[in-house]
């Protein structure tokens, strides 16, 4: 996947097996692809562990590919497991806890992207100091519409 910061090539990106069960990301939360409108990241939450309570100004949706969750989203409690997907439109509070007794494993799409393509996080505290400091934003041309991607010749 386009892992740089630049706009990504005209091509395929294939990921293979990425939504088979016990993938075993081994980090809580890895950038995959960012395009220019939607960004691919696969993220692992420890036994235990959450994703936090937050908000974003873009769409989320995450499938989920192993473990067992309790999804909080626009305060609505939802049990999740491997083969579910959830929904959550910008500006909508949520909140995804591991319940079971092994990692809860995911891979989510943001549109558009929401953090650095080059962000790689081992733990969720790792990756809330690179967002506190400024270092995992979404890049600039990430953010574009598509009337000045046209005019680039990004998109046609």
């Amino acid at each position: 996947g386009n892992r740089k910061d630049a706009p990504p090539k005209h091509e395929m990106v294939y990921f293979e097996g990425l939504l088979k069960r016990e993938r075993r990301f081994d980090v809580f939360r890895s950038v995959l692809h960012t395009g220019l409108y939607s960004q691919v990241v696969a993220m692992e939450v420890p036994v235990g562990g959450e994703i936090g309570d937050e908000v974003h100004t873009v769409d989320q949706i995450l499938l989920f590919t192993s473990g067992t969750g309790l999804a909080t989203v626009a305060g609505k409690d939802q049990e999740v497991k491997a083969g579910d997907v959830v929904v959550v439109p910008a500006g909508t509070q949520h909140q995804f806890v591991t319940t079971g007794n092994q990692p809860l494993e995911l891979v989510t799409v943001y549109s558009p992207a929401e953090h650095a393509p080059t962000s790689v996080h081992k733990t969720k505290e790792e990756g809330d100091k690179a967002e506190d400091e400024g270092r995992d934003e979404a890049p600039g041309w990430s953010r574009r519409g598509k009337k000045e991607n046209e005019d680039k010749g990004l998109v046609r």
